[in-house]
């Protein structure tokens, strides 16, 4: 009798999970994008050969003061101002390592450098410096988007929602994301995880980021010097309270 029982039990169950199958709607899978690969590795050869230049440059060839040194004359009041181009080299070469993969701080360098420099050179050359600095996130994320892991991403419908948008204003989402003091990392990254060239992307972040850091200048060159560090402390209180953040959530990980 038992037998019988779980016989029918199981027909029933059968039944069930065929009427489920038939009453469900078929998975309708997303059409594939046509994302061009990017080849990075003439990226990576200019990158390298780039940084290699400016500090051989800077080790055997320009002498002079250096950034630090620029920092440590402005924190004595009445002191005078070095301006020498080796500041504004190191000024440079600091602005143009600053990216995702290496968060240097930029308000600093730009308020402190423009007390000393003409605030308009200081900002063309930061912002330069911060194309250079974004095209080691074009080619880093580019490289880890060749695997196929990272690169599911692109199946998922809330990316294909922000594609949709992103492909419409590119240009003006990146340059508009450089400008503003919002985090445009994920903005960065969807540009990238699109192939969105890579001269358009150098410029859309020079037509942001050199309005911003001029702004930045001339405040840091008119404002007090006590007042530039205010304007600092405040600009990095949201990097800040993320960090917080990310330290806490990590304590109340479960091991």
């Amino acid at each position: 009798m038992s037998a019988d029982i779980k016989t029918e039990v199981g027909e029933v169950i059968h039944e069930v999970a065929e009427l489920e199958t038939e009453a469900a709607p078929p998975f309708v899978a997303l059409p594939p994008l046509d994302i061009p690969e990017i080849r990075v590795s003439r990226l990576f050869i200019l990158l390298g050969s780039f940084y290699t230049t400016l500090i051989l440059t800077r080790v055997f060839v320009l002498q002079g003061p250096s950034l630090l040194s620029l920092l440590k004359q402005l924190a004595k009041p009445g002191a005078p101002v070095p301006a020498s181009g080796s500041i504004l080299f190191d000024f440079f070469l600091y602005m143009s390592l600053a990216c995702q993969f290496i968060p240097l701080p930029t308000l600093p360098p730009i308020a402190f450098a423009a007390r000393a420099f003409s605030p308009l050179l200081v900002s063309f050359l930061a912002a330069i410096a911060t194309c250079i600095a974004n095209l080691n996130d074009y080619a880093i994320l580019g490289w880890m988007f060749r695997h196929h892991r990272v690169r599911k991403v692109r199946d998922a419908s809330g990316y294909r929602r922000l594609l949709s948008w992103f492909d419409r204003y590119a240009f003006l989402t990146l340059a508009a994301g450089a400008f503003l003091p919002i985090p445009i990392d994920v903005i960065r990254m969807l540009a990238i995880s699109r192939a969105y060239p890579f001269w358009k992307y150098i410029a859309a972040n020079f037509v942001g980021r050199f309005p911003r850091y001029l702004i930045i200048a001339y405040l840091g060159k008119e404002l007090p010097f006590r007042y530039v560090l205010l304007l600092i402390l405040i600009s990095a209180g949201p990097a800040l309270l993320k960090l917080i953040s990310d330290m806490i959530k990590r304590k109340r990980k479960p091991l």
